[in-house]
């Protein structure tokens, strides 16, 4: 029996259900005040302008950049390198947070008292470790957390702040992904116009952090590698994931189940 073929616009529906999912975005927004602004590091460039905002509108008490040198450190030197404004910010041999404050002061207008550096984190789980460190040796209590990171890592992120703030930490923690990505073409670009992924990156991305936060014995939670804790990920965010994994006959396939 011949196959069936796929609906125009299918692949493109699925690549929105996950991107939807993973960027996530909390209820009050970025315009409800917090005590802190967490700016990850990451190549998406938006998340700048997005913490930039906040902290002119009042509504951001203080700014800390999260970030060391790590597997993304040479994607964020290429997103600065090729935007057209940002692109007089050095980032040789410098730490992911170092970069980030440098556009929050130099084309944002955030005076550098504002901004906080954790530069020797490495990675996600990292990010909040090392970010929550500081918090809890913070002159001034903590109350609120806001935290701004790459669309397709903010759930992932999200659980790691969580994991590293515990139950016992009394302050309130709310995510921000700076945009909702959409695949058009080739690309996904930013709300700026930019190239933020190209399609099959994006792809890639946004099935391997499925993957990753997916509760079974491949993923980061309790019953896998252990990195964050439970997530519940919705059934028809696995179906969409498993749909695109068919479509991509050279994807290695993990058994997930609904």
């Amino acid at each position: 029996m011949p196959a069936v073929p796929e609906p125009p616009g299918a692949h493109e529906r699925d690549l929105g259900t996950l991107a939807t999912w993973l960027a996530r975005r909390d209820e009050p927004g970025p315009d409800a005040p917090a005590d802190v602004v967490v700016l990850c590091g990451s190549a998406v460039l938006a998340s700048v302008a997005v913490v930039a905002d906040a902290w002119h509108r009042g509504a951001a008490a203080a700014v800390l950049a999260t970030g060391g040198v790590g597997h993304s450190t040479p994607h964020l030197a290429d997103a600065v390198a090729r935007h057209p404004r940002y692109r007089d910010v050095a980032t040789a041999g410098r730490s992911e947070a170092a970069v980030l404050a440098d556009l929050l002061r130099t084309h944002h207008g955030l005076p550098g008292r504002a901004i906080s550096l954790e530069e020797a984190s490495t990675n996600c789980g990292e990010n909040a470790e090392f970010s929550v460190a500081l918090l809890r040796r913070s002159p001034s209590r903590v109350r609120s957390v806001l935290l701004v990171q790459d669309p397709t890592m903010q759930r992932r992120t999200h659980a790691s702040f969580e994991r590293s703030l515990g139950a016992g930490f009394p302050t309130s923690l709310r995510s921000h992904a700076p945009f909702v990505p959409v695949v058009a073409g080739d690309a996904v670009r930013d709300p700026d116009g930019q190239v933020a992924w190209t399609r099959a990156r994006f792809t890639s991305l946004v099935l391997g952090e499925v993957r990753r936060l997916h509760d079974d014995e491949h993923g980061y939670g309790p019953r896998g590698a252990g990195f964050i804790g439970h997530v519940d990920v919705p059934a028809e965010v696995l179906a969409a994931a498993r749909r695109l994994l068919d479509a991509d006959a050279g994807t290695d396939r993990p058994a997930w189940s609904a």
